[in-house]
């Protein structure tokens, strides 16, 4: 095996093993998400604490695939291969390591400020410089737009687990109104939180069907995030 394809190797692992520990959460926290007052009583969690698990769950899916795109990404900058030898054509020599690959990328030289200066939560940042490091074909650059903006969309709904903000507010209300094909100043339902949302079924949505996977147990907007997530590692790291 060469050099780095072990640890390339090991971030798609780490990552599909996070959206395995993100579904298994999800699973029981879905069906809590609904009831009716007969059924109530026999509920594991009150409904919005169950919706707050469906949250988090994604929160930490999102995480896991910036984790994956960051790591994959220096990974590759220092001549690290796919585990079956896939490497992007490098624009100049490979970096040391992925600590050298972080400082190039960054253009600072201490760690903290480096991290810092990194976006790889934003998928369009992360196609504008791979064109620097990489050839223009590189899978970086090569997402296609539909999936750019799934990857953005995923971020609105993060950041509206996370903060409670009233931009987060506005920018959720937007985009679960895009999602369900409704006006985009129209109000949502009284308490409808991204978990909400994410347990919504695709099929009745023409707008969502670009996540429909061939093979489904829910058929909802969670499961069709786990699958792009999944159909993107084997895009960027085949």
């Amino acid at each position: 095996m060469k050099k780095g394809a072990a640890a390339q190797k090991r971030a798609k692992q780490n990552f599909l093993s996070a959206l395995e520990t993100a579904c298994r959460i999800y699973g029981p926290a879905r069906g809590w998400c609904l009831y009716d007052y007969e059924s109530f009583e026999g509920t594991a969690y009150h409904p919005t604490v169950a919706q707050k698990i469906v949250g988090l769950a994604f929160l930490g899916a999102v995480s896991a695939w910036e984790d994956f795109v960051s790591e994959t990404y220096l990974g590759y900058l220092s001549g690290y291969p796919s585990d079956k030898g896939y490497l992007p054509k490098l624009c100049c020599g490979p970096a040391l390591n992925r600590k050298h690959a972080l400082m190039l990328a960054s253009g600072e030289a201490n760690g903290s400020d480096a991290d810092r200066k990194m976006r790889w939560n934003n998928p369009r940042w992360v196609k504008s410089i791979s064109k620097i490091h990489f050839s223009s074909n590189n899978p970086f650059n090569m997402l296609p737009e539909n999936c750019v903006k799934r990857l953005e969309a995923a971020n609105v709904i993060r950041n509206r687990v996370a903060h409670n903000s009233s931009k987060a507010k506005m920018q959720f209300k937007h985009l679960a109104n895009q999602m369900i094909e409704a006006p985009k100043e129209a109000p949502l339902p009284p308490g409808f939180s991204p978990g909400m949302l994410l347990i919504e079924m695709v099929e009745p949505h023409p707008a969502l069907h670009d996540l429909e996977g061939d093979e489904h147990h829910w058929g909802d907007i969670f499961e069709g995030y786990m699958g792009l997530w999944k159909r993107l590692a084997d895009f960027i790291s085949p």
